[in-house]
């Protein structure tokens, strides 16, 4: 058998776990389709759960991968090319694709509780993404185009979590609207959360003006994505509390 077979089964299996997830696949339906003997199949696969782990390394990890591609090694337009790729995933969303819901989320929820080999597979599907959005988000900041007060890392992994988020809840919806709509709010609120204000001086102006006089404690507003700097903090003789970079 030469590697193109293996890689047609993989890309088979793939497809028919995105349409009705991993539990449901039946090998013996897919060789069939493929026209295959068991023994070719079986000479690569020995059994169900090699299948699924070569599938998550083989063609997901490369698929989800792609999907980020634009902000691999990038250096300036950074916020332009993250809401290219979310803007992409709302153009290529249909009612199936919806109803079939996002493959990596599904499969995370099949098999992460069950099988530690799968979980792990699966989690490092998830850390690619986060590595490469962490990285441009990064550059991002560099660059002077994102906020330098935001963590990186925080916000990479929100981006990649929300939109786990938007496939599931429009998957129970059965609703394409819905994916569109909670994905352009995520948008609007990563370019809030992100993006350098194009009147930085006057933005600060106008929050002193109108920042009140009274010495009466006021509530700070906390940003949950905010750097971390990280600090360490230690207990005074007094008791008291302070913090201190490591």
């Amino acid at each position: 058998m030469s590697t193109s077979t293996r890689q047609l089964i993989l890309q088979r299996c793939f497809e028919a776990i995105q349409a009705k997830g991993f539990e449901t696949l039946r090998t013996d339906k897919e060789i069939a389709r493929l026209k295959i003997t068991k023994g070719a199949f079986y000479h690569y696969f020995p059994n169900k759960a090699e299948l699924g782990y070569a599938v998550v390394d083989e063609v997901m990890l490369p698929y989800y991968e792609q999907k980020w591609a634009s902000l691999a090694n990038i250096e300036s337009g950074v916020a332009e090319a993250l809401m290219s790729v979310l803007e992409q995933e709302k153009n290529k969303a249909t009612e199936t694709s919806i109803k079939r819901g996002d493959v990596l989320t599904n499969m995370i929820l099949e098999l992460s509780h069950c099988d530690e080999l799968f979980r792990q597979k699966l989690e490092a599907v998830n850390e690619v993404q986060v590595k490469i959005i962490q990285k441009a988000i990064m550059a991002g900041r560099i660059a002077g185009e994102l906020k330098n007060q935001t963590d990186a890392r925080s916000i990479a992994l929100y981006i990649v979590g929300q939109l786990m988020g938007c496939y599931t809840i429009s998957k129970v919806r059965a609703s394409k609207e819905t994916f569109v709509s909670m994905v352009g709010t995520m948008q609007k609120q990563l370019k809030d959360v992100l993006v350098v204000d194009a009147e930085p001086g006057k933005m600060a102006d106008s929050a002193m003006t109108s920042a009140p006089s009274s010495s009466v404690d006021r509530v700070a507003v906390v940003n949950p994505f905010a750097a971390n700097d990280d600090k360490t903090e230690e207990k005074t003789s007094r008791g008291g509390w302070f913090s201190r970079n490591r």
